[in-house]
């Protein structure tokens, strides 16, 4: 009898295993689509899209430091796939909604939006994760990759870049920018501006 209840248990752990690792992740679907021809994959290392911020405090630097390489997967519409599109939508804010992302942010609506969130604690986090929708030009979902890093100083490092103090090479993002139905001088115009606006209120 104690045999048979063994079993059981043995059986029973293995099948709740066996669920555990069938749960889709983002790495996973990051994999299953990067070779299909809806998608576009875009891996860029850190140092490509960061240009020379020596200029930067040094605690701003080392936050710069701590992000490797950002991955995105983007899936635009092209007029012939709308239906494709609205699955695979399903399918991504399915594994976002997972426990293990943990919600930072969102912005926007249903039809345009952007949701922020992380893995692992806010002080020491590997992975940032950053899904952007929008039901006329298809979403994006990238992966942050890095070490260690710190969730506040990557929020005050982004809106640092927003406002223009953070030297981006916008070159770099062209193939996401060309999927997005933006321009490369468009977007270097908007962070010259911010810097601008910024430089004339300092002079004051």
């Amino acid at each position: 009898m104690k045999k048979k209840i063994n079993i059981i248990g043995i059986l029973v752990l293995i099948l709740g295993l066996a669920s555990c690792t069938s749960e889709p992740s983002l790495q996973s679907y990051y994999v299953d689509h990067q070779d299909n021809k809806n998608f576009m994959v875009l891996d860029v290392p850190a140092s490509l899209i960061v240009g020379d911020n020596s200029q930067l405090p040094a605690k701003d630097q080392e936050v710069l430091k701590s992000v490797k390489k950002a991955v995105v997967l983007a899936l635009p519409l092209n007029g012939e796939n709308e239906e494709f599109y609205k699955e695979e939508r399903v399918t991504i804010e399915q594994i976002l909604e997972n426990e293990k992302y943990n919600l930072l942010m969102r912005m926007g609506s249903s039809k345009s939006g952007v949701r922020i969130s992380y893995l692992g604690d806010e002080d020491s986090i590997d992975e940032i994760v950053i899904y952007g929708n929008d039901e006329e030009k298809g979403f994006a979902v990238a992966r942050v990759l890095g070490d260690d890093m710190n969730i506040g100083a990557i929020l005050k490092l982004a809106k640092s870049i927003g406002n223009g103090d953070v030297n981006v090479n916008v070159n770099s993002l062209e193939p996401l920018m060309d999927m997005l139905g933006e321009k490369n001088d468009s977007l270097e115009m908007k962070i010259n501006k911010q810097r601008q606006v910024k430089n004339r209120y300092s002079l004051k």
